[in-house]
């Protein structure tokens, strides 16, 4: 029996030989043969079985591999260990302690101003009004995550305006969010221009770069996105906007994640 697991060994994956020495003491002790583990290194990283010797310079430790001191199972189980889905911490924020300031321009004309709690952004519009196409009503009913607030009363957009390169007829936006624990304001969108309209679903895109807290250094270009959702209206005329879409894409797409994704935003 030893010698036909020695032969079979060999042409195990890791994992298979892991569960292998699991079997029985007599598998165990084949399995346990670092020979075996010295090939399942070689084929993955070839340079970890390298003398120290022929690297252009000498490791303190003389001319042993890495393998020979630390043991090429243990090595292997160290490195190949499969990542584990880690549960993410409960956030410190919540959407009730959260005020969100919205103001969006044509030009240098404001349009629309309005201080909107967390708990309304949270809570998305789910009654579509009347007039809007069908990609949009089946847009808000999805349950993919998103967060949205109504728009009272309707303002209106030009569909045309974000082609121009003066100031005058760009539509823009601008969103905080305040803490009410703390009483401290960051930036989500900074006068950031609508600059791309989808005509099939009836919404003007815009966009911006959070700004991160310092202490976050290696975290950078994590954009949140705005969207103008607007009402169908004949070809040629002004159309309505009756709601405002807020999304991270996939770098928060839950309440919990959206929260964790605020809470390291440069507060101040």
């Amino acid at each position: 029996m030893g010698e036909v697991l020695k032969e079979v060994f060999p042409l195990l994956t890791g994992r298979d030989l892991a569960a292998c020495i699991c079997v029985c003491r007599q598998w165990r002790d084949v399995g346990r043969d670092d020979f075996l583990w010295r090939r399942l290194c070689a084929s993955r990283w070839p340079s970890i079985c390298l003398n120290s010797s022929n690297s252009h310079q000498r490791s303190t430790i003389g001319s042993s591999t890495i393998g020979a001191i630390r043991g090429y199972r243990n090595l292997f189980s160290t490195i190949a260990r499969s990542k584990r889905n880690r549960a993410l911490p409960a956030p410190k924020l919540c959407f009730r302690d959260l005020e969100f300031y919205v103001d969006v321009w044509v030009g240098r004309k404001s349009v629309y101003s309005a201080i909107v709690a967390g708990p309304v952004v949270q809570s998305r519009i789910k009654d579509p009004p009347e007039g809007i196409c069908d990609s949009m009503r089946q847009h808000l009913l999805s349950s993919e995550y998103k967060m949205s607030v109504p728009v009272l009363p309707y303002f209106q957009f030009s569909p045309s305006s974000d082609v121009s390169d003066s100031d005058d007829g760009v539509c823009s936006m601008s969103m905080l969010v305040r803490r009410k624990d703390s009483d401290q304001i960051a930036t989500i969108i900074d006068g950031s221009r609508f600059t791309y309209v989808d005509g099939l679903e009836k919404r003007a895109h815009a966009y911006d770069y959070l700004h991160i807290s310092p202490l976050y250094p290696f975290l950078s270009e994590i954009r949140a996105w705005v969207a103008l959702l607007l009402v169908e209206r004949p070809p040629n005329t002004m159309a309505e906007v009756f709601g405002i879409e807020l999304d991270f894409l996939d770098t928060a797409s839950s309440d919990d994640e959206v929260l964790l994704l605020l809470d390291i935003l440069d507060w101040k």
